[in-house]
This record gives structure tokens, sequence and C-alpha cells, in this order.
């Protein structure tokens, strides 16, 4: 029987060491949650920008700054073919940037004299239709990268049912809301100075609301003694959304009720019993988890627990789940930590076409802090994967220390 595609396809883990060791909070519970999104289709005149035509900026340009009228003096001046700048000037006339007066002669429109001064290409389409999203816990549009289909999944209220009541793991907690989209959220657009980033054109004019649908966005929570994060699909869980992670830090029936299920008294019985009953399947009976000095548990495993017959190196200083609440798995010995830093970059850089000196660097010392080793040189981890047999990461390292 095939398992059931998992809503958020990267690892829970994964979010951990970030908010951990890139983001610098102490994690103390995840959440897969569900959140409210408002699916808004309009009605618009919308002006979009555009990279112009490399004739088309030319012409535009002798008209707006080169004393030019006509066809055939843009023509003459520019040394073109004459059937080459009527055709352009008929399609600048049929996008609004030109109007032709008597006698042939041409001039800017406002929306071409406003392309020209920006060198942007403005085009305007007269009662698009397209969907904006908006979190419906402020009304607030989304970013860009939720509008890419083949990463994020919104879920309509039936697939959203489907989710809740599914066996699978995660199991994922709607966030409700009680109010309807607000309109004036429509209004709001106009006032943004950041619009490529929320997906919103140069301008939109005339809007008509069309239609209002309450999608759910499938998003992991983590939340620590110094704030929480939220973490979408859209970076795979390689970096947290700051949007909405400000936003749900700052809406209190959300907070209100992630404060409800963290006093649960149990909760810590029954992250120890998901931890011992691990350590049973491995044989490991003897290791006792320990809660650190931040509140955290972990299990510190002996140097024969890891490798090719146990648990792979690479887990070493990773989190495993328990339900909202986790345990980080742990070896006291450096020489394995040494090892499982060298898996960890084979992980991540072996296979890579490119990796950028500088990001080599901050993966490199992100991983050290997160096995408590110091910092090592390029050439000593090179000398390291040749020996280990971890010939694509040697490759890499070698490629970088010649840069």
């Amino acid at each position: 029987m095939t398992a059931a595609p998992r809503l958020i396809k990267f690892p829970e883990e994964r979010v951990l060491e970030d908010a951990a060791f890139g983001q610098g909070i102490v994690p103390s519970r995840l959440y897969a949650l569900l959140l409210p999104v408002w699916e808004v289709e309009i009605r618009a005149d919308v002006t979009e920008g555009e990279a112009f035509y490399l004739i088309d900026r030319f012409l535009e340009r002798g008209l707006r700054h080169g004393s030019l009228h006509t066809v055939d003096e843009l023509a003459t001046f520019f040394g073109l073919d004459r059937a080459l700048v009527a055709q352009a000037v008929r399609f600048l006339t049929a996008i609004g940037h030109l109007q032709e007066g008597a006698g042939g002669r041409l001039r800017l429109t406002p929306l071409g004299q406003r392309s020209v001064d920006d060198d942007i290409r403005y085009v305007v389409t007269r009662q698009d239709r397209r969907k904006l999203y908006f979190e419906a816990l402020s009304c607030t549009p989304l970013t860009r990268a939720h509008y890419d289909d083949k990463v994020v999944t919104l879920l309509s209220a039936e697939e959203m049912d489907r989710a809740v009541r599914s066996s699978h793991y995660p199991r994922f907690t709607p966030i409700c809301t009680a109010s309807g989209f607000d309109r004036s959220a429509l209004a709001r657009l106009k006032d943004r100075k950041d619009r490529a980033r929320f997906n919103l054109p140069v301008a939109l004019d005339a809007v008509e609301c069309v239609s209002e649908t309450l999608v759910f966005l499938p998003v992991y929570l983590v939340r620590g003694r110094d704030g929480l994060l939220v973490y979408g699909q859209a970076e795979a869980g390689t970096a947290h959304d700051p949007e909405l992670s400000e936003l749900c830090a700052r809406t209190p029936e959300l907070t209100s009720v992630l404060d409800t299920e963290e006093m649960d008294a149990e909760a810590d019985e029954r992250l120890l019993r998901s931890a011992q009953k691990w350590l049973r399947e491995l044989g490991l009976d003897s290791v006792a988890p320990e809660q650190d000095e931040d509140g955290t548990w972990s299990v510190s495993l002996p140097a024969t627990a890891f490798g090719e017959e146990g648990i792979p190196r690479s887990r070493i200083g990773g989190y495993r789940m328990a339900g909202s609440r986790f345990f980080r798995v742990w070896c006291r010995e450096e020489t394995p930590r040494k090892l499982a830093l060298l898996d960890r970059l084979d992980q991540r850089m072996g296979s890579r076409q490119q990796i950028t000196a500088q990001e080599a660097e901050d993966l490199i010392a992100r991983l050290s802090l997160q096995l408590r080793l110091k910092t090592p040189e390029l050439s000593r981890l090179r000398s390291g994967a040749e020996k280990t047999g971890l010939t694509g990461l040697a490759a890499q390292l070698a490629r970088l220390e010649n840069e």
C-alpha cells in the first residue's frame, strides 16, 4: 500500500535545525498548522511593467528627447528601414504608448512618457481577471513565492477537512477565522512600495472583487523562548517566512491556541516515553534521555551506536520528532561528530554543480556550531573527505581552495 503524500515534503527536523543553528532560537515546540488564506479573484485595469524591445526603446526616446515627430524622421535618424519603423509605430500605438495626429505627427501618451522616463515598457490590460492571496488573520497579501502552484499547496475546505482527519503524521491543526474578507485590503494595495515582492502589478485601477474563497496554507511553526518562526513550502525548510512569522507572533487567536497546548502537564512524559521506545528498538535500553540546561531533551549515544551497521552518523546533532515535541540525538565523543560533519557536507555540497565560497563557509560554520566543533579549514576538510572516500565533496572543497 502506497503511503499518502506528505503535505509538506521536507522533514520537520530540517526546520528545527535552521531555527536553532541558523536563527539562534532555542526551539521548544514544532506545530504543523493550516493557516487560513483568502483566495480573492478580482477584475481590474492592470498596468504591468516589462522590458522594452530594443527598437521600441530607441524610437520612444527619439520622440521624447530627440525632437523627432514622424516615421520618416525616426527612420532617417536611426538609419532604419521605414517599413520596420512604421510596423513598430503601429505596435506602440496599439499598446497605448503613441498617438498619431494630423500629417502623421506622432506624440507619446502619458503612459509612453512614463515608460521612457522609467525605462520600463508599461502595458495596460483592461478588465483583467486574476487571483490574489491574503492571509485571513489580518488580510495582508502573501508574497510572490506563494503563487508558485508547483511548490505551494493551498487546500480547499474539503481538502483541509481530509487532511485534518488523516491518520498520517504529522497531524495538521487548522487555524480558524471568524471574520470575512476585508475588501479595504484591496484599496490598501495601491500604497505598497514593494509591489513586485507581493506579486502585484505596477498599478491596479477600477478594481472589482469577483469572488472570495477561504483556502488553507500548510506551514510548520517553531516556537521557542525568544519568539516563533514560520516555515512554508516555498523555501523547503531552509529559510523561514518573515512576514508570516511576524503575523503569527502578533495574532492573539493563534498564540492562545498554542499556549493552551503547551500547558499540557503530560507533554514531557509523552516525550520521554517516545525517546525510551526509540532507544529500546535500537537495543540501547541503558541510555536515558537527559534534559539540557536550556530545557530541551537529548539522548547521548556511544560512538558504537553510529556507522554502517547502526544509526547514520549524519543524525548526530539532529532532532527526532515526538508529536509537537522532539529530542536531540547526540554523541559526546568528538570523532563521530567530525565524521558527521563530513557526511552532512557531502549531502549538501557533494552533488551540487555550483556552490560559492561564501555559501560553503556559511554552511561549514553552521554545521560546526550544530556539532559543537571548532570550524575547520577547507584543507583539513578536504583531507578528511579524501580519507573517508567522499570524492565528490573532496573535489568541491579542492575547487573552493583554489578560488
